[in-house]
């Protein structure tokens, strides 16, 4: 391009000299004469700076500006063409590279966002262009279909969208609407790079950076910026918070503070009156010689108020000194007066007090009534220490008339006035003047008389209290609580701009980065406007006086507009330059001012991650697929974000539904999912805990006194949490306590990206989740730089539950801890607290305190805990009304004045409990008066308020809170006692909201309530002096207010920025606005249809909302018509109306929209009308989009198109190939009878169940159709179906390719295939229905029997891929199943072994096992399989490698199952022993449900069972043994020997005695018998080979208990080993220590020798060492071993005296299976009996523990122990004739004293207690063995007895024998093998 510029003329050389500059200036204005704008910017851009430099000195700016604006393309590809973006990025570039402090006010923040958004929108520009009219990107192929184009956008190309928060546009027309929003806003940003550079004070800037010096300027400020630190704590001056602003020059030393009412008429005067405002300055400020000029003279006279010249006719009182506080008037002229007072404020450092001239108002002489005596009265309330400050005065010399203002220390308390600020006439009318205590005062400065020339209503800092000035200048951290309108946020703002102008006085420090966050958008944008406005307003002290003229043209020019109403659901939504991400905040972006919704989006944004390993440390894969869900969520996904409004209205009716309990009925849905979300997921316990959700019992363990609410409905709670987050699930949603969690979790791993701030300042902190507050800890670097604000009474957001005392702690935890890497402050943080009340009167602030004061008596966990609430000044109490008759319609006669014009005012406020009630006053009284709910009310107040029905709505009943009276009348009678259960603590939340409602009034408050509920709380307040009654048959209409259209506007303002969109249209309606009249209702009807669910509800919603928005259009000025008509056009495709919508576009002359709107309807003939009439309208490429719409259409349904659309065949073909219609081309294919062709082109496009049908569709005339779809779906299946893989998953899984080919084949004749391929196809099919089928197994039989061992093995693992329960299942159940399991483990072993060998080369097994051949005879393991391994060689493996591989797989796989499959069976039931409870009681323990142990009749307990028993423990032991015997002896291979031998012995040898005894044993029942006899009695040798005790007590308890076991399994079962032998040797050595010093001192030996052995002697002395120094043993078996050793005194009891000593013998079967047994001494039974004594004492004593190791229901098992033992004791007292021994058994079993002689004879009296005694003992074993099924009792008779020997009971049979022999035959047993 040929330049047109000599750009020669431009040099630097030139334009340095004075004739240059005019040559340049010259030649640049005839080319912009004579060229476009276009090409003179391009050629000036040429030269870097050039254009910033000559723009600057350019002599007539605007004449460049204007033309540069005149150029400004309209079309979005022109203006990407065009030589905008390259300037835009040069101005950008220049202006962001400035420091900080080169601007003035909010532009350096204004440059910062710009600057991100000049070097974002370009290719954020092409995308949408690309959407909008058709044109390839780079995320777009010609191979999609056009719907697809239309819908999905690359994630690459979302990203870049969303950095500029541009919704992604659904269809082109949404990206054409978004195309002109973003020319909008550039446009605006070149507006005010151009004003910016017109500025003389970058002037000089713009001479350096291009005459050469920006070079080094740029290597200065780089060094200065290396060589400045970041602002902390610990690093750089601290930053001392100032306010002072610029004094007048020619003021004096008294400081003019000017009352908000002085400001309203000063700025009056000032635009009706200029002359008169300048007299009102001059008679303020000080008078000097060279100021008086003409005509003004005669102000010399008057002693100025600044300088102190107190007298005359500018200091005269209004009142005697003796009314209070005097308050004086000055003369400005004959008919107006200043009126004033001194007063005391502290000074700009907040040090000191000083005396100040406080500037009340303007008035007329008439004006000057009676008001000011009655002011003055009421401020003397305010004490005799500021009456006296404020009489006092200091003269400035000793004959001076001047006066100086006098100097006090500061009053630390803030004085309050008890007395109201009504005023009452004498004619009754009362006047309120609140607003002459209560209005803020600023001071007059520069600032403030700069803005009054201007004409600019300035925002300047007010004067602040002793309190807020501590705040301010805290240079710690501080927590600042203070209930409503106590002025947190005043002190939060000001401390911002304190900072920030500390930091404009030290311009070589880095600028401090503070930030602003709050829940609410609204909040944050009036938050950031009023900083603005402070920070602009004291710019203007600056300000020369042409600017300000100016500044006043600017104002004047713009005042006539109407005012813009805002839509304020987007009050913070878009600013232009906003960045996505928080590492892309520069220092231009602060003070930034945000919500912790968009921080949390912001944060997430640097912290997306795309792989695991990013991380850095590793974490769980479950773990990270769920934070990156959240995550991706959180930044591409806000429709997913589940608010309280989501939650009302997308889950709450469900939760409803399925719970139908009273938790739905009790509390409301914000309650419950602020349980949900502040204590189940949001609190500190839950965030350490896993996922960071409490679990149940956690929850329900929570102390009842922090979180009180559902004390006493947890349980109901937490399942509608579970039911919560199941369907949070299903709908793919996230919350906030899921976005803050995966955002630390995160960042625990990784540091933050950017950097942190220096000051953090959270408002409304209670708002937030206790989890929040430690991701805004982590973005604060300063320890000493947090603000948290708030006040946990008025906690009543969702998802929001903790205190400050909470939020303090974990601050303080979380800076101690130190994994987040966060500094910890050397100094404690400050705590204020704010009592004074600045909103609301006493009447009011006393009965909101009295319900914080219950909250805080009855709950102090649940809320911070202050000094008394209290109010600046008096007011009249709250009204309550109640006792009307009418019970049905209770306020009837109330508001029946209301009826007809009569209503409420502007200031005037019904609040309700929720929308139904508002809706029920309006139907039953008419529109009276504004109406909101208590949750709309939070953040607005009114004059007045009428709480309506607050206590009768209530789901408290008036039990409750009749409890609270109670409780306050009695102090011996606390509510806390039991407010931690429901239902007092609902109290709490209802206190809460009732705080709520009554702080919302400004000025007077109404109770409506006549209900029974709210006669507690009536009392209360009524007691206690708090509130007046109403008298019955008030009337309202006392009590309304009349307001003016001016109030109606203002009122229907804040109620629309506030999204109370219905109540406002009630207040603009009143104002007759009909202008914000219709937008209120369009934006209202619009949120309604929004919020609708219904979708014939929500297309009529949206249908009324067009319509509204249509009439918006109608009635707009020209620039807002398009806007309404887009919006309305939106709604009506949203009211699925595109054909509505289509009109509208095309009245727009929009045809794209149009277009589009007829696609959605499928109206292709009115495209095809469109692209045949209008084509000169639409752009080429859209213009190809709509032929392609239309192609695809008329193709892809069959029909005809309007015109033809081909001339050939191929020529179709083709087309469809080129548009990627694949299908369509397919079904061409199809129809010309190529049928191969096309199911390869469907397999080519993954198309396999297309491909399968195809060839199906075609078996009948085609061949090997059939069988080509059989082998596609076995090769699938098989791909991924191998072994071991969830097989029935996989087939289920409708996504899988396994399931989509079974499905083809399902109903294919299988007996028309290969056998094989008909049995593996039935396999599949099997598997899919119910993988645990017997069917399974028989097709591993029928596998097996055909040699296919492979595919026999992969049956067999698919049907014991899940182990059945076993727990309640029989012993035959779990025999059956155990064959079973043993043929699998014997052909899994067979494999191992190479008994049945498995090879790679054969086909069947690579097909099963996932192995594939490669080339030379290699294989490849496919990734997932049974064979893949992590970090190691799949590729290319030998045949013997994959062979030992193999081998080497299965040898795990089979160790895995056995070890699984002996866990699940033996926990079964029917592998253990009765449970004690069940036995001792009767019935079924209270553990049933967790116990383990069986619980059968005891009829039911016979011989079978117990055989059945001993059955199951003998074949788990077999398949044991074959395991190890396969795989190898591994270090567990011990441990399980011995757990299976002990269940062996408890099944043989049971703790209850009913459940049988060896004596009952059967050998021959068990299956393979000799097989398992075999297998047992080698592990029991090969248990003895382990037995080796040690010194430790509990050790070798534990031997003595293992040599017990294995002799009695040695004993029982057979075997040749010789075990006494074994123990004998010194290594199993067991010595007795110093209680026994005989020869052979071995406790081992002993045991085993009276086991063994027929004499028991050896066992006494051993059962005593056990009793004595046994630890942790087993009771079991020690009571069997003790047992065992009383068996063998049978043939020494001798009970009848006769020649035979068992005759009459009364013995357990089992102690005589052996009778021929020596007879043991008497001192022998006797030294046993001292050990069963000992025995009993033990276990009656309460300390069995001490000794022996408990199950876990230990108290039932040692009732069983002792039943068994006194059981013992009796058999063994009744057949005992030795008085001596009987006595000895008689103490034992605590029976009463034995009376025996000393001769010890057996006299007479003895023998009838010796009788008695047997009948007791007889009694006894008869009572416990009562219901048991096995007769464990025999009564052995000689046959040659002398004498009959009677039964001794039907229940005991008699044993007959006549040699001793014949006992042994009639018990024997079967053989031992």
């Amino acid at each position: 391009m040929v330049a047109t510029l000599d750009l020669d003329r431009f040099s630097v050389h030139k334009l340095q000299s004075e004739g240059g500059l005019y040559d340049a200036f010259e030649h640049l204005n005839n080319k912009l004469a004579d060229s476009h704008i276009g090409n003179v910017v391009s050629d000036l851009l040429e030269k870097p700076n050039l254009f910033v430099y000559v723009f600057s000195v350019f002599p007539n700016p605007p004449s460049i500006r204007n033309k540069i604006l005149g150029g400004f393309p309209v079309d979005s590809q022109t203006l990407q063409q065009s030589f905008i973006p390259t300037l835009l990025s040069a101005l950008s570039t220049f202006f962001f590279n400035l420091p900080s402090d080169t601007f003035h006010g909010d532009e350096s923040r204004t440059v910062g966002r710009y600057e991100r958004y000049v070097a974002d929108v370009w290719p954020a520009m092409a995308i949408l262009s690309s959407i909008a009219f058709g044109t390839a990107t780079s995320g777009n192929t010609m191979n999609t279909s056009f719907r697809a184009r239309k819908t999905i956008i690359s994630v690459h190309d979302a990203t870049i969208l969303r950095k500029l928060n541009i919704p992604l546009p659904s269809d082109s027309h949404v990206a054409m609407q978004t195309l002109g929003d973003i020319m909008a806003v550039i446009l605006q940003i070149l507006k005010f790079y151009l004003d910016l550079l017109s500025d003389p004070r970058f002037a000089d800037r713009c001479k350096d950076v291009y005459f050469g010096t920006s070079d080094k300027l740029d290597e200065d400020s780089e060094a200065e910026a290396a060589d400045v630190p970041p602002l902390s704590h610990s690093e750089g001056p601290h930053l001392e918070a100032t306010l002072a602003t610029a004094d007048i020059d020619l003021f004096g030393e008294w400081t003019i503070l000017m009352a908000s009412s002085a400001t309203k008429d000063l700025f009056q005067l000032r635009r009706h009156d200029a002359k008169m405002a300048e007299c009102v300055l001059k008679k303020i400020r000080q008078v000097s010689p060279h100021f008086i000029g003409e005509g003004v003279s005669h102000l010399y006279i008057f002693r100025q108020l600044s300088r102190g010249q107190f007298s005359g006719n500018n200091h005269k009182m209004l009142h005697g000194p003796s009314h209070g506080i005097p308050i004086y008037q000055a003369e400005i002229t004959s008919n107006l007066r200043l009126v004033y007072q001194i007063d005391c404020t502290l000074d700009d450092d907040g040090q000191a007090e000083r005396q100040v001239v406080k500037v009340y108002g303007i008035y007329s002489h008439k004006q000057l009534d009676h008001i000011w005596p009655w002011l003055s009265k009421l401020l003397n309330g305010r004490g005799k220490v500021y009456r006296q400050r404020c009489i006092l005065r200091e003269r400035g010399g000793p004959d001076s008339g001047v006066y100086r203002p006098a100097t006090f220390s500061p009053t630390m308390e803030e004085t309050t006035i008890k007395q109201s600020p009504i005023l009452v006439r004498e004619d009754g009318r009362s006047e309120d003047h609140t607003w002459l205590m209560s209005s803020k005062c600023v001071k007059l400065s520069k600032a403030y008389l700069n803005g009054l020339i201007a004409e600019r209503e300035v925002e300047l800092p007010f004067q602040l209290t002793t309190k807020e000035w501590q705040i301010v200048q805290c240079p710690t951290s501080c927590y600042v609580i203070g209930r409503s309108g106590t002025g947190k946020t005043t002190a939060m703002v000001f401390k911002m701009l304190g900072i920030q102008r500390a930091w404009e006085q030290v311009p070589s420090f880095r600028k401090p980065r503070q930030l602003f966050v709050t829940r609410f958008p609204v909040l944050a944008a009036k938050v950031e406007e009023f900083f603005t406005s402070l920070v602009e307003s004291l710019e203007l002290a600056g300000c020369t006086q042409d600017e300000l003229r100016k500044l006043r043209s600017q104002i004047r020019s713009t005042a006539q507009q109407p005012p813009q109403m805002i839509d304020p659901l987007n009050a913070l939504s878009y600013r232009p330059g906003t960045p996505q991400k928080y590492s892309e905040l520069s220092d231009h972006d602060f003070p930034f001012f945000i919500t912790f919704d968009q921080l949390a989006r912001m944060v997430a944004a640097d912290i997306h991650i795309g792989d695991s390993k990013e991380f850095g440390r590793p974490i769980a894969s479950k773990e990270y697929n769920r934070l990156q869900f959240i995550l991706d969520k959180v930044i591409n996904d806000e429709s997913s974000f589940v608010t309280s409004s989501t939650f009302r209205t997308h889950y709450w009716p469900r939760l409803c539904d399925a719970s139908r309990s009273p938790l739905a009925q009790k509390f409301g849905p914000w309650l419950i999912f602020s349980e949900f979300m502040g204590v189940i997921k949001g609190s500190e316990t839950a965030f350490h805990s896993p996922n960071g959700t409490l679990d149940r019992q956690t929850y329900v363990n929570l102390s009842t006194r922090t979180y009180p609410v559902f004390a006493g409905n947890r349980h109901s709670l937490y399942s509608a949490f579970e039911l919560y987050s199941k369907l949070k699930g299903e709908r793919y949603d996230y919350d906030m306590a899921d976005r803050t969690y995966a955002i630390l979790k995160a960042l625990s791993c990784n540091p933050l990206k950017g950097q942190p701030v220096d000051y953090l300042y959270v408002d409304e902190v209670q708002d937030n989740l206790i989890i929040d507050t430690i991701l805004l800890r982590i973005l604060c670097r300063n320890a000493d730089g947090l603000f948290w604000a708030g006040d946990t009474a008025q906690t009543i957001s969702a998802g929001s539950s903790f205190r400050f005392a909470d939020l303090k702690a974990l601050i303080h935890r979380t800076e101690a801890a130190g994994n987040m890497a966060i500094q910890k402050s050397c100094a404690q943080p400050e705590v204020f607290k704010l009592p004074i009340n600045y909103r609301s009167h006493g009447g009011i602030v006393d009965c909101a305190q009295l319900v914080v004061k219950l909250i805080a008596d009855f709950w102090p966990d649940s809320i911070d805990v202050l000094e008394p609430e209290r109010a600046m000044l008096g007011g009249p109490r709250p009204v309550f009304f109640t006792g009307w008759q009418n019970d049905i319609s209770p306020h009837e006669s109330f508001f029946s004045s209301l009826k007809g014009n009569r209503e409420l005012g502007a200031e005037q406020c019904i609040l309700v409990r929720n929308d139904t009630v508002r809706e029920q006053i309006r139907k039953q009284f008419g529109d009276i008066a504004v109406i909101l709910t208590l949750e709309a009310s939070k953040g607005l107040e009114f004059d007045d308020v009428f709480l309506y029905n607050f206590f009768e709505d209530s789901a408290t009943t008036f039990s409750q809170w009749r409890s609270i009276l109670v409780a306050c009348s009695d102090k011996d009678v606390t509510l806390s006692r039991n407010t931690s259960r429901s239902p007092h603590s609902a109290l709490c939340t209802e206190l809460k909201n009732l705080y709520v409602g009554i702080t919302r009034a400004r000025k007077k408050l109404y109770f409506l309530d006549h209900s029974q509920n709210s006669e507690p709380m009536r009392e209360l307040w009524s007691k206690k002096g708090l509130i007046d009654i109403a008298p019955s048959g008030t009337n309202i209409c006392e009590y309304a207010e009349e307001s003016t259209l001016e109030q109606w506007a203002a009122s229907g303002n804040k109620l629309f920025n506030a999204c109370q969109f219905q109540e406002a249209v009630r207040c603009f309606e009143r104002a007759n606005l009909p202008r914000q009249l219709g937008i209120a209702q369009a934006y209202g009807l619009r949120e309604v249809a929004a919020s609708t669910v219904q979708t014939v509800e929500r297309q009529k919603a949206f249908f009324d909302a067009a319509e509204a928005f249509a009439q918006c259009a109608r009635e707009a000025l020209p620039s807002e018509e398009t806007r309404f008509r887009r919006e309305a056009a939106k709604c009506y495709a949203l009211a699925d109306k595109p054909h509505i919508a289509a009109k509208f576009y095309i009245a727009a002359d929009d045809i794209s929209g149009a277009a589009e709107q007829y696609r959605k309807a499928g109206r292709f003939d009115e495209i095809a009308q469109i692209l045949n009439r209008h084509t000169e309208k639409l752009a080429a490429s859209y213009r190809s989009t709509l032929l392609h719409l239309c192609v695809v259409h008329y193709y892809r349904n069959r029909s005809r198109p309007p015109v033809p659309l081909f001339s050939s065949a191929a020529e179709e073909l083709k087309y469809l190939d080129e548009k990627g219609l694949h299908k369509e081309r397919i079904d061409l294919l199809k129809s010309l009878g190529r049928i191969l062709e096309a199911a390869e082109a469907q397999l080519g496009f993954g198309q396999l169940c297309d491909a399968i049908q195809t060839l199906l569709e075609h078996r009948d005339n085609q061949p090997n159709t059939m069988q080509r779809a059989v082998d596609i779906v076995l090769d699938t299946l098989w791909q991924e179906c191998s072994f071991s893989m969830p097989i029935q998953s996989i087939l289920r899984n409708k996504g899988s390719n396994a399931h989509k080919v079974l499905n083809c084949v399902r109903d294919i004749p299988l007996e028309r295939l290969k056998i094989s391929d008909s049995k593996q196809i039935r396999f599949f099919l099997v598997v899919q229905k119910s993988p645990f089928s017997e069917e399974v197994y028989r097709l591993g039989e029928e596998f097996s029997g055909r040699g296919d061992e492979a595919m026999a093995l992969m049956a067999f693992d698919v049907y014991f891929s899940e182990l059945p329960a076993l727990n309640s299942a029989s012993a035959s159940e779990i025999d059956t199943f155990l064959r079973r399991f043993e043929r699998y483990v014997r052909l899994l072993a067979s494999t191992v072994s190479d008994e049945i060998p498995l090879r790679a080369t054969d086909s069947r097994v690579r097909r099963v096992f996932g192995i594939s051949p490669s080339s030379d005879y290699h294989y490849s393991v496919s990734a997932g399989t049974f064979l893949h391994r992590k970090f190691a060689q799949n590729q290319h493996l030998t045949m013997a490698d994959t062979n030992l591989l193999l081998k080497g797989r299965l040898k795990a796989r089979l160790r895995q199952k056995v070890l699984e499959e002996n866990d699940t069976s033996c926990d079964s039931q029917a592998f253990s022993t009765q449970c004690p409870y069940s036995i001792m009681h009767g019935r079924s323990c209270s553990r049933m449900i967790h116990c383990h142990q069986q619980h059968e009749q005891k009829m039911s307990l016979d011989a079978a069972a117990y055989n059945a028993k001993v059955n199951v423990h003998l074949q788990q032991i077999r398949i044991l043994d074959l395991m190890f015997s396969a795989v190898g002896s591994h270090e567990d291979w011990h441990a399980s020997m011995t757990t299976g031998l002990h269940r062996l012995y408890a099944a043989l040898y049971p703790t209850i005695y009913i459940e049988g005894s060896i004596a009952d044993l059967d050998l021959s029942t068990p299956r393979n018998a000799a097989g398992c006899i075999g297998v047992a009695r080698k592990w029991i040798q090969n248990a003895i080979e382990h037995l080796k005790p040690t010194d430790e007590p509990n050790i070798y308890s534990n031997y003595l208990m293992n040599i017990i076991r294995v002799t009695c399994l040695h004993t029982t079962l057979g075997g040749d080993y010789a075990l006494r032998e074994y123990v004998s040797h010194d290594s199993c050595r067991v010595s007795y220590g110093e209680q026994l010093l005989a020869e052979d001192d071995n406790v081992s030996t002993d045991v085993v020798a009276s086991l063994i052995g027929s004499d028991p002697t050896p066992g006494v002395p051993a059962l005593r060492f056990l009793l004595q120094n046994g630890v942790g043993m087993d009771l079991s078996v020690v009571c069997h071993f003790a047992e065992e050793i009383c068996s063998r005194f049978v043939s020494s009891l001798h009970p009848s005296g006769e020649f035979s000593p068992l005759h009459n013998l009364l013995v357990p079967r089992r102690w005589i299976m052996d009778p021929d047994r020596p007879a043991v001494r008497k001192d022998t039974i006797q030294h046993f009996l001292y050990c069963l004594r000992r025995l009993m004492n033990i276990l009656r004593s309460g300390r069995v523990h001490t000794k022996f190791d408990l199950p876990t229901d230990g108290e039932s098992f040692v009732d069983v122990i002792l039943a068994r033992m006194c059981r013992m004791l009796c058999i063994l007292g009744y057949n005992v004739r030795d008085v001596g021994l009987s006595k000895t058994i008689a103490e034992i079993l605590l029976l009463p004293p034995f009376e025996v002689d000393r001769t010890r004879n057996e006299s007479p009296q003895i023998l009838r207690q010796l009788v008695n005694l047997r009948r007791q003992y007889l009694e006894t074993i008869l009572a416990l063995d009562s219901g048991s099924a096995i007769k464990d009792l025999i009564h052995l008779v000689h046959k040659n007895s002398r004498y009959l020997t009677r039964p001794i009971s039907p229940q005991i049979p008699q044993l007959i024998f006549e040699e001793v022999a014949d006992i042994s035959r009639q018990m024997k047993r079967a053989p031992v093998f």
